[in-house]
């Protein structure tokens, strides 16, 4: 319950490839629990759900870094030029 109410969310979703027999039972078990005791629950719904991809998470989840590290802007190459010798990404020494 700390963590939903430290971080105000309106979504819990739970996931992983154990959760594919006993997930609803988790899953209905922690609803309850964030329905009677979670300070959120006054101010908006937290809905409680089980992820579609439980199985595949961690291949997914190994997938979506490999795309972010060869896809995403480096923030040295937004902000500026670089060193004196105009190279982004080096370090002066």
């Amino acid at each position: 319950m700390s963590i939903v109410n430290m971080l105000d969310i309106d979504l819990l979703v739970l996931g992983g490839p154990e959760l594919r027999e006993v997930g609803e039972r988790y899953r209905e078990a922690i609803d309850r629990a964030v329905g009677t005791r979670a300070l959120a629950r006054r101010l908006h719904a937290v809905r409680v759900e089980t992820s579609p991809i439980a199985a595949d998470a961690a291949a997914i989840g190994a997938a979506s870094l490999v795309f972010h590290a060869t896809y995403a802007p480096r923030l040295d190459a937004l902000v500026g030029e670089g060193g004196p010798d105009g190279r982004v990404g080096e370090v002066e020494r």
